[in-house]
């Protein structure tokens, strides 16, 4: 059950952070949105997300370089990471497994395949 978990998304696309929310939100989720790496590490100063979904493509440090970093932090190392991507190709899957993302989520995103991934997530977190 996902309802009630705070989820963090990261993405540059102001339009996959709209629709990411909009069905997070519907299923009862609280949702902060970060566009960008800079803007999620200082919402994970303000708190702590049950997940995050990461986008690859972003400007400046892309989701690889956000995920490195969380993964070595003490504080953020055990928050589930799911990567969301149109880039979901072998190489971008595995480089996501090696560093640490519990799952990939091609974009674009069937609906009730993403509710079930986010709450498998959140099962095994709990």
């Amino acid at each position: 059950m996902i309802k009630g978990n705070n989820i963090l998304i990261v993405d540059d696309s102001e339009t996959n952070l709209v629709l990411l929310e909009a069905i997070l939100e519907d299923a009862g989720c609280n949702v902060e949105k970060a566009y960008s790496a800079k803007e999620a590490l200082v919402s994970l100063t303000r708190s702590i997300p049950n997940l995050i979904l990461l986008d690859l493509l972003m400007p400046n440090e892309n989701g690889f370089d956000l995920l490195k970093r969380l993964k070595s932090n003490g504080i953020f190392k055990d928050i589930p990471i799911i990567i969301v991507t149109a880039f979901a190709n072998k190489e971008n899957r595995l480089m996501a497994k090696e560093l640490g993302a519990i799952d990939v989520i091609e974009k674009p995103i069937n609906i009730p395949e993403f509710l079930e991934k986010i709450g498998n997530a959140l099962t095994i977190k709990a």
